[in-house]
């Protein structure tokens, strides 16, 4: 039995056995990857030229499967499918596509993640601060509606495509709305995915009423239902959503796929709603698909989205006649 590294140098060496006869000369490398929520991965990247859109693909979940009991050479078998699956998606195959903006600006999307989480990953990346997250920036370099092949945006992607930040955050802005955001009632979703029962409305479109069954929750995010957890960041969706509920909000990052907005009501306790957050992340949500465990708070009137608990804070002391909460002094791209 091999161990890791092992495992992964053995890969390397053996896997052009597997792959098409065109990438007999091509660049094989592996190395460390630090991925969202600061997750370390071990990478074998597959390169024709210094500009491929390569994919990386990670081996640890491979190896798993080795020490699990699957034949050595049946793994290596594997992991260069991924790579020929790869090279069957028709739009990742246009060669240096990436560098071309005008190309790639109707493909961004926003990976929203929780700044503190995300330190080491965000290192070279291009990302905005909105209070507890980051917006970092994608390129769906091809999508269907099970997977997105994605590329970060780089610092040295943004300096070579010499776009100003601020237009560039709104060009994402507005890419993300083709994906067609959905704010839709949460058990009415529950019913039509596990039970085929019912269908939902999208709450967001004009003269949508809302009759909800007990306490309303609703559930944001697009028709994909994949990365809409960013869907928070446009302003018009976050006064929409007001509407519906009829009240100032919480805002629950369940995943980075959607958030969950419960409306304020009497006996509403933020604490309480973090706790739940947190343990439902360490019980049911994937590590890499974790947002955040920092409920937010939306006031209707201010059209502020802000940390639950520090707004408590922050409400405690205004009651208490110590004075405001001092201002932190992150300059922050305004929302679109």
């Amino acid at each position: 039995m091999k161990n890791r590294n092992e495992f992964f140098e053995y890969v390397k060496e053996n896997i052009r056995d597997y792959l098409p006869p065109h990438l007999e000369n091509a660049q094989l490398s592996i190395y460390e990857w630090v991925r969202e929520n600061d997750r370390k991965m071990h990478v074998l990247t597959i390169r024709l030229s210094e500009k491929d859109t390569f994919p990386n693909i990670c081996l640890d979940g491979f190896y798993q499967c080795y020490q699990d009991g699957k034949e050595l050479d049946a793994c290596v078998g594997d992991v260069a499918d991924v790579y020929i699956a790869y090279g069957s998606m028709e739009d990742a195959k246009e060669p240096g596509i990436i560098w071309d903006y005008e190309k790639v600006k109707d493909r961004l999307f926003i990976r929203l993640c929780d700044q503190q989480w995300n330190q080491d990953y965000l290192k070279d990346k291009v990302y905005t601060v909105h209070g507890d997250f980051a917006a970092a920036y994608y390129i769906a370099i091809y999508e269907d509606r099970e997977k997105i092949l994605k590329v970060p945006v780089t610092d040295v992607l943004i300096r070579t495509w010499g776009i100003p930040m601020e237009q560039f955050h709104k060009d994402a802005i507005l890419a993300e709305r083709s994906r067609q955001p959905v704010l839709t009632d949460l058990n009415a979703l529950c019913s039509e995915m596990l039970l085929g029962i019912g269908k939902t409305e999208n709450l967001l479109a004009e003269g949508t009423v809302y009759h909800s069954m007990g306490i309303p929750m609703l559930c944001l995010t697009n028709s994909r239902k994949q990365f809409g957890a960013s869907l928070i960041l446009h302003d018009d969706i976050l006064r929409r959503a007001g509407e519906v509920l009829g009240s100032n909000y919480f805002v629950l990052p369940s995943s980075i796929h959607e958030t969950i907005l419960v409306p304020d009501i009497e006996g509403s306790d933020a604490q309480g709603l973090c706790l739940m957050v947190k343990e439902i992340n360490e019980g049911k949500v994937e590590a890499c698909e974790q947002l955040s465990d920092k409920v937010q708070y939306y006031d209707r009137e201010t059209g502020v989205l802000e940390n639950a608990l520090d707004r408590e804070c922050r409400l405690s002391s205004l009651e208490a006649g110590s004075g405001p909460a001092e201002e932190d002094g992150q300059d922050e791209l305004p929302n679109v």
